[in-house]
């Protein structure tokens, strides 16, 4: 199921997207590609490093294709992912706590 694995992190991006814009307004910005992009480049270069070193396998069965050293296409949207929903939660967590005080 090579397409699944793509298919699920698009989905999650798409969720907590729509989460996001629907509780939180103002967090999806331009302001936003900042600290995604610069966990996503550092993030791909620890990948980067553990792949050609070994550290790291990728299962061809669940993924489409791999770049040389072995990193999927999909881990990129992953680690974008990740960071993504770590801007969410930590805003609506944020905005809460101002709520309550």
């Amino acid at each position: 199921m090579p397409g699944l694995y793509l298919l699920a992190i698009l989905a999650s991006i798409a969720g907590v997207g729509l989460l996001a814009r629907r509780f939180l307004p103002g967090v999806l910005s331009p302001r936003l590609a900042r600290p995604v992009l610069a966990v996503l480049l550092a993030f791909l270069a620890f990948d980067w490093i553990g792949a050609s070193r070994g550290w790291f396998a990728t299962n061809t069965d669940w993924v489409v294709a791999y770049w040389p050293p072995g990193i999927p296409p999909e881990e990129p949207l992953l680690l974008a992912f990740l960071a993504l929903f770590s801007v969410v939660l930590f805003e609506a967590f944020r905005r809460r706590g101002r709520r309550d005080a």
